[in-house]
């Protein structure tokens, strides 16, 4: 299955906003979007290593493993959002 993006609408772009996130990689490999970074280059990139990872460890472990992470290290410490900073060149946005 390839990778499709989505604009953000009703609940998924109430959670972005909430959370203070441009998008969201699922595990069903659909990326949400807040319209007003659709066209971000950068931020597609960044989403598309989340695949990457996804394929890589699988669906299921990669949730668990990213919501473990979270928990642990906070956002910007998660070694899947690390790799996905590194790889695409992005100035983490603390």
């Amino acid at each position: 299955m390839k990778a499709k993006f989505v604009p953000a609408y009703g609940p998924w772009r109430w959670f972005l906003k909430g959370a203070g996130f441009r998008a969201i990689t699922m595990p069903w490999k659909s990326i949400y979007v807040l319209a007003e970074y659709w066209h971000v280059e950068q931020l597609r990139r960044h989403e598309l290593v989340h695949i990457e990872q996804i394929e890589r460890c699988g669906a299921v472990r990669f949730s668990v493993l990213y919501l473990w992470y979270l928990l642990r290290y906070g956002y910007w410490n998660n070694p899947y959002e690390r790799e996905a900073y590194t790889r695409t060149g992005e100035a983490e946005r603390e």
